[in-house]
């Protein structure tokens, strides 16, 4: 098993970015706030979770079902396009789509788990870090983008 300290350091830390981007302020319960807009925070919010927590996870345990997780999400992030009336919104959930794409084909690549242990913990493989990098980028730059206006 490699070691997912820094790939679950920078989720967290994502996570924490979130909360201070327009995402988090649009996905309150002002009644101001389109129902389309909260939704595509919200949606924004949970795919960006799920991608991120699934990249720190142990991805080796089934690589094929992890890769076809990816494209669930790259499905749900295709979804949004044209659901907020703001300019950048569709280029960044484009972007968003791309990265989780690519994050679902580096998984493919990884080796199934052989059961056996390793001797000592892997330093995190670099395409894992570019991955988590990719993602995390991508979903600020939709967060940012999916309120109105």
């Amino acid at each position: 098993m490699k070691s997912t300290r820094l790939v679950t350091t920078a989720a967290l830390t994502l996570g924490a970015a979130l909360a201070f981007t327009g995402c988090a302020a649009e996905a309150s319960t002002d009644a101001a706030a389109p129902a389309t807009t909260v939704e595509a925070c919200t949606e924004v919010r949970n795919v960006t979770n799920g991608a991120l927590n699934t990249l720190a996870g142990d991805i080796s345990a089934d690589p094929a079902s992890v890769s076809e997780y990816f494209g669930q999400l790259t499905d749900r992030v295709n979804a949004l396009v044209g659901t907020v009336k703001n300019e950048g919104a569709d280029k960044a959930f484009g972007d968003f789509s791309a990265a989780l794409g690519e994050a679902g084909a580096y998984v493919a690549t990884v080796p199934a788990a052989t059961g056996e242990a390793p001797a000592e913990e892997a330093e995190a493989d670099p395409a894992l870090v570019a991955a988590v990098t990719g993602v995390q980028d991508a979903a600020v730059e939709a967060a940012a983008n999916c309120s109105a206006e």
